[in-house]
């Protein structure tokens, strides 16, 4: 076989290789998740911290095969309006008791980017919220980079459960 065949057959097999192992992520990632846990860690001090939302908190992550996102946190202790209009102090306390987002996402080796389009905090619309995420049986661990939500720059790791 001609070496420039050679190399070249050397080439193509590396990037679909490349190619399939990275479809293969996108599609293990692919259906619905219930949150199991979510905890923060502070990157000064190392200490373990429970997130936002308690010890339980609540939960939906959404993946499709044609890329797109939806995400749902919540404090499983959120109390409902005492009348069908919230007053301000009752829609300002459900707004600080969820997270929800929705859009597009890619997935680059152990990385997942989502770009959001619809957010509950309207900061986070049109912004790209890059996590790491790994799989294991039936769970998805998502992991934030370095990030100040609670005044405190912090690591988030979700932990997923498929949902069958």
């Amino acid at each position: 076989m001609c070496p420039i065949l050679r190399i070249g057959l050397v080439i193509l097999t590396i990037l679909i290789g490349g190619s399939w192992s990275r479809a293969q992520a996108a599609d293990s990632v692919v259906g619905n998740w219930r949150l199991v846990s979510w905890t923060e860690e502070e990157t000064e001090t190392e200490k373990l911290v429970t997130a936002f939302f308690g010890d339980e908190p609540v939960g939906v992550l959404t993946y499709t095969s044609d890329g797109r996102m939806s995400l749902f946190l919540a404090n499983p202790k959120r109390k409902p309006p005492a009348a069908p209009k919230a007053t301000d102090a009752e829609a300002a306390d459900l707004y600080r008791t969820m997270i929800a987002y929705s859009g597009s996402y890619s997935i680059d080796g152990n990385k997942v980017s989502h770009k959001v389009e619809f957010s509950w905090n309207q900061a986070w619309t049109g912004t790209t919220q890059e996590r790491f995420f790994e799989i294991k049986d039936d769970h998805l661990t998502i992991t934030t980079p370095p990030i100040a939500l609670s005044g405190k720059q912090t690591v988030n790791t979700l932990v997923w459960a498929r949902i069958k």
